[in-house]
């Protein structure tokens, strides 16, 4: 397991509403409070390398302009032999 708190800053155009609708269909966030365009989450999800996939679609989400990870917690997993390289 894979829990994650970022900070996203988020457009302030039809992008940006988009994205937030994508967020809060998505049921791997909770989304937290908003302050001026960025937006508190936590990403919860099955393994650390889903983890790292939901950040990179994330980063890349139209309307998103920045994610800042903030902490992450990872259980006692264990990653495939080269995994920890991608995720560092």
């Amino acid at each position: 397991m894979a829990i994650s708190s970022l900070v996203i800053d988020i457009a302030d155009d039809a992008d940006g509403r988009a994205a937030e609708a994508a967020l809060a269909a998505d049921p791997r966030f909770t989304l937290g409070p908003v302050q001026g365009s960025r937006r508190a989450v936590v990403l919860d999800t099955p393994s650390a390398l889903d983890d790292t996939d939901v950040f990179d679609w994330l980063r890349d989400l139209p309307g998103v302009r920045w994610v800042t990870v903030v902490r992450v917690y990872l259980d006692d997993e264990v990653l495939p032999v080269g995994a920890a390289a991608t995720f560092l």
